[in-house]
Formats: structure tokens, sequence, C-alpha cells
């Protein structure tokens, strides 16, 4: 019986045995893979040569192997058990264009010494082995790495034009703005959708103003960032809080945002080679002064004065201030108002002046820093009422809980260990863990909203979290949450008024029917949190 593996083949059947490898990086006809083939085929029929694969890398740049999974994968095979003994290419550019013409020759060679010729059928004075083939070889690689250096280049200058004109060289549009097509004349004729583009070649595209509501959110954004004092990950916070999406309908984020203050396209400028990756050789971030603008492209849909605010402020917060200057400024502060807090320190400082949130990274603690300063401590009196009235009503809870569990027939201890100083921890029946928080209401006018917020249960660390959500005056209970921190996993829990639906499953109206409890009266249904 003949041994059908291929190992056990006769060294003239594998010899007999062929593979094609085919590659086009543009639409030109002359190097379209049906044509590589039909060549290839004559070649191998004319030589008596079976070809049992196809190996293509359709639409695949040639600078690199990198992107190109048919080479790759053909190279992979040549190394393993392969049942073929040939490698039919078009030429030399189909191998490749590499910039580094060795590497072109290495992957030759790597076949090579497997058992595997590489024969190019248009240039077949190439395939006898000669030293003059050699020779052969190097010009034409050579020539294939200057031919994509050359069109680099002419590509290069071609984009550096239709900048320079105000028209768009590629790309989706950014949120807030839209791809308008105009026509040879210059006439505009549709706003393109996500993923169209111009089907003639003299048409071109510009950016638009995009949807209304879109615009109204990126300035807003702005407003925010220069006016309000919200940084990236706040604004991010608010959107999402807010469910507006993102340009991809995704959620927002603070590079997302942090991305968006900085672009110009907002402004109506058009700027390109920022960066560069020619020939797929270094990604290098180039220098402002050899950067392409047009200013002036399309129309603004954020004002200049309000766009050059927003970049005042990120200068301000990416300032980097020595000790002895941050001393100073604070001092400065107390000495013109006779007093110190962090909403002087904000209001109060001058452009690119530090923010009090400087202040603590920096010292660790507002009073650290006064206490460099020699500044007396301003009273905490607020804050001191917020942190009792919250252990009052934490106590309470408690206590409240601990009944409910000793009249449904289990156990309760409070753990002793040292918690967050906002959260109290307890253990049921030995072997459930929970944590009791407040979720108090917080109001800023600038967004117009009400929210509330809480860490994941995962990250406090226990099965369960018992939370009583306060109302808008945080003096009364709204309802009460039984978080599991198996089912809502690590991200935050973070709700408005309008939002807080999405947690219905997890509220009662009352402690007591979580437990399956019946209390004796009405009067325990709500409590009030009182501030002393």
């Amino acid at each position: 019986m003949k041994n059908s593996s291929p190992r056990g083949r006769s060294a003239e059947l594998l010899s007999k045995r062929a593979v094609a490898y085919v590659r086009m990086s543009t639409d030109l006809q002359i190097y379209s893979t049906a044509n590589q083939l039909d060549k290839i085929r004559e070649y191998a029929a004319s030589r008596n040569l079976e070809i049992v694969h196809i190996y293509e890398d359709p639409g695949k740049s040639g600078l690199t192997i990198a992107g190109r999974p048919a080479l790759t994968k053909l190279i992979h095979d040549v190394e393993l058990a392969h049942d073929f003994a040939t490698v039919l290419v078009y030429d030399i550019s189909r191998w490749g264009r590499f910039q580094d013409i060795d590497e072109s020759a290495y992957y030759e060679r790597h076949c090579l010494i497997n058992g595997v010729n590489v024969k190019y059928c248009a240039e077949e004075h190439l395939n006898d082995g000669s030293l003059l083939a050699a020779i052969g070889k190097m010009v034409k690689r050579a020539s294939a790495a200057d031919f994509s250096k050359d069109l680099s280049t002419k590509v290069f200058a071609g984009q550096c034009r239709m900048i320079r004109m105000g028209y768009k060289t590629g790309g989706a549009a950014i949120y807030g703005l839209s791809r308008l097509l105009l026509g040879s004349d210059g006439t505009p004729v549709c706003v393109l959708d996500p993923g169209q583009w111009k089907a003639i070649q003299n048409q071109r595209v510009i950016f638009a103003p995009g949807p209304a509501e879109e615009v109204e959110i990126v300035n807003l954004i702005f407003n925010w960032y220069a006016h309000d004092g919200l940084g990236h990950r706040r604004i991010a916070a608010v959107l999402n809080d807010q469910l507006v999406p993102n340009k991809y309908g995704g959620r927002w984020t603070g590079n997302i945002i942090r991305c968006l203050l900085k672009n110009e396209k907002y402004i109506g400028n058009l700027i390109y080679n920022k960066s560069s990756f020619k020939l797929k050789i270094k990604a290098v971030h180039n220098p402002p002064e050899t950067w392409v603008r047009c200013d002036g492209a399309f129309p603004a849909i954020v004002p200049l004065e309000l766009f050059h605010a927003a970049q005042l402020e990120c200068a301000r917060r990416n300032h980097r201030y020595s000790t002895d200057e941050l001393i100073t400024i604070l001092q400065n502060v107390y000495h013109k108002h006779g007093r110190i807090s962090s909403g002087l320190i904000n209001r109060e400082g001058e452009p690119l002046a530090p923010s009090a949130h400087s202040y603590w990274k920096r010292f660790g603690t507002m009073y650290a820093a006064y206490d460099k300063a020699g500044i007396p401590h301003p009273g905490d009196c607020v804050g001191l009422a917020v942190r009792k009235r919250n252990y009052v009503l934490k106590e309470a809870m408690q206590v409240e809980i601990e009944d409910l569990v000793r009249r449904a027939g289990g156990t309760s201890k409070r753990k002793s260990s040292k918690a967050e100083a906002n959260t109290c921890r307890m253990r049921l029946n030995d072997q459930v863990d929970i944590a009791v928080r407040v979720m108090a209401c917080r109001h800023e006018p600038t967004w117009g909203y009400y929210r509330w917020w809480m860490k994941s249960p995962k990250i406090l660390d226990t099965d369960f979290v018992i939370a009583a959500q306060l109302d808008r005056s945080n003096t009364s209970i709204v309802r009460y949450f039984l978080f599991p921190a198996a089912e809502l996993g690590d991200a935050d829990i973070k709700f408005t008024e309008e939002t807080v639906g999405q947690f219905e499953a997890y509220s009662a109206s009352r402690l007591a029917d979580f437990f399956g409890a019946k209390q004796a009266s009405s009067e325990d249904t709500e409590m009030t949190v009182w501030a002393s």
C-alpha cells in the first residue's frame, strides 16, 4: 500500500507540487489577483507543476509582513511538514516592497533552506540561480522599495494640497460635525452618512456642522470645562448619567473628552501631519512647524473665545507649580480676604492659577497646605454636621437590622475591623457580610439635576450593601436598596431621579421588606434624618 502522507510521497511527485502566492494593494488592473493567477497558472502548466493551494493577500500593503496573514501562513507552512516544493509568485514586487531589501531576501532564503524554491513567473531570468540572477533580484527589490517611497511622497504631497484647500482627506467625522459631499463645481451634493464615501474621483468632501443636539452638547462640554471647573472624567460622568451617547453610541470617557477639547476642528481648522507612520517604519509625533494647516476651512461650531478659554484652562491644569509657588498663592488669597477655603482658592485664582485640588494632591490634605503656609484652619462645621448625621442614621439602621434578623431567627454581629469612615459592616448568621451605607443627594446647579452615587459593592469587599437613599434635602429617607455584589460587578452605582428605575428590583420602602418581617406600626416606615 502506498503511503499517502506528505513525507511518504516520492521526491519526484513532491517536486511537481506547487503553491501560488498573490497580493494586491491597489485596484490597478495589471496587478489584480486574477491577472497574477493567470500568469502563474500559465507558468505552472509550461513546467508540468500542479498548484495545490493559493495563498492570497487582497488589499494588503507589501511594506512589511505585518498585516499579511496569507504570507505569514505560507512561511509557517514552509517551516512545518509541507507537501509542495515550489512557491510561485507573479514578480518580486508581489512578494513585497520591503524597505529593507534584505528582509525580502530573508523570507525567500527561509523557504529555500526548508526545501522550497521561490519562482517569479513574470521575471523568469531571476530563477536560474546564477550570479546575474542574484544581482537582478537585488536591483528588483531596490526598485520595488523605491516605488513605494516615490508613491508615498506623491500621495503625501497630494494630501497636503487637499488640506490646504480645505478638503477632507479621509476618515469619519468627529462628534458634532458631519461630512458634506461637494460636486466637481463645488456645490453641495449631500451629507454623507457613516460608512458612505464619494463615488466620483473629482468630487470633494468637507466638514460641516453636524446634528443640532450634538453641537449643543459640544458647547456644553467646552463651557463646563472652561468656566465651571469640571474635569474630563466629571464631564464624562455627567453625560453618562444623562444617558447621552458618544459618537458611536457608547459611553463617554475622560480621554474622549480630553481629545474633544483639544480638537481645532471645532473652530473650523484642519490640521494634517501631526503624526505620521510613513512606509510603516516608525510612528512619530511631528513638531508643530511641520504640520499642514488650513485655518477657517469650514464654519466653526464653538466660539473662538470659548475654545481659547478651554485651552487656557487646560494649560492651567497641566502647569507644574513648585511648592513655594503654591504656598505664596495660598498666602495671597488669605491676605486678600482675611480667610481661606477651597471655594475661595478656586474662584479667586488668576488665569493659570492652581485649584484647590492641586493643593490636595501636593500636600495630602488642605489642612496640611494651610499649616505649611502658616494659615489658621477654617471651621469645618458643615462637614462635621454631615458626618454626624450620617453616623446617627447608620447606627439607627444597624439597630433595626439587628432586630429584624433576630425576629427572623438569625444572628448578627457588628464587625470591628477598620473599615471606611462612611461604611458600617455587619455579619449575618456567621456567613454573610453586609455593609450599611447612606446615599446622600448631590446637586450642582451647573447641569441642573440631582444625583446619587456609591462605590461598587465589590470594591467595598462585601456580599451585600444595604443603602438608604436620602431625599433632595438630605433630611428624609426615600427608599432602601439591597445591592448584591455578585450581580452588579465592578461598576459604581450611580443614578438620577430619571434613571433610578434601573435599580427598582433592588429597592424597598422599608428595611423590613428585605427580611420578610412586618413592622409594628406605620410610624417606622419613614425615618427622618436630623442635623445637629
